[in-house]
């Protein structure tokens, strides 16, 4: 098995354990001890785990190791309701400045959505998810705005991992990016809003659904 696939295997795995809390928040783990459990070398298992802090599923902690942070589905909630909140301001801002241009990006961004979906390659469609949103945050104009809503993206990106685990919601995920847009096009701010609401309440819906699932072992990673 190729390094670069091994390491792959290793990430998919702990990621999983993590978002499923087989490997409960707070928990501390070493390189040795995965490299152990998984009977591969330290080196993918050191790769994997720094992917994983990119991920902000865990934080390395200096000459201890790393610790699990805490996937709560209260902390869910309340991350995709504020985020919902903020973003409904951004796309009503976006609603009077977004240009053609700017549009047409986000159509390219649609097309290459359906093209990851019909290939099922699970990274494209994380990238492309938020590239769109990105560029509606990019379109409100506010500077202060971008930033509060690319932190949100970012801490919220750990938890929606959960719902690439997922193929059928992809095409949810689709169809409320491609709402937002017509709500864009047609520069109807309250339309915008509401598809974004929809967006946001049902990724939280779906994220707690899909882990509840998961941890009881209602479907097996086959079905993933």
């Amino acid at each position: 098995m190729a390094q670069e696939s091994l390491k792959d295997k290793v990430y998919g795995s702990l990621r999983l354990d993590i978002l499923t809390r087989k490997i409960p928040g707070g928990t501390r783990i070493t390189e040795s001890a995965i490299a152990s459990d998984l009977q591969v070398s330290r080196t993918p298992v050191r790769e994997a785990l720094l992917k994983l802090c990119q991920d902000k599923l865990i934080t390395a902690i200096p000459r201890a190791g790393y610790i699990v942070e805490d996937l709560s589905d209260s902390d869910i909630q309340d991350l995709f309701s504020t985020r919902m909140e903020i973003e409904k301001i951004a796309v009503r801002l976006a609603v009077q400045y977004i240009s053609v241009d700017e549009l047409k990006m986000l159509d390219d961004n649609l097309e290459g959505t359906r093209a990851a979906i019909k290939s099922e390659d699970t990274e494209k469609m994380a990238d492309l998810d938020m590239a769109f949103h990105e560029m509606v945050h990019k379109a409100a104009r506010s500077k202060t705005l971008f930033r509060i809503c690319r932190n949100l993206s970012e801490v919220s990106m750990k938890y929606r991992h959960g719902l690439y685990l997922v193929k059928e919601l992809w095409n949810d995920a689709l169809q409320h990016h491609i709402a937002i847009y017509q709500a864009l096009i047609a520069r109807e701010p309250d339309q915008a809003m509401a598809a974004v609401e929809v967006h946001a309440r049902q990724a939280g819906i779906h994220l707690s659904d899909t882990m509840k699932r998961v941890r009881s072992d209602t479907f097996s990673m086959d079905s993933l």
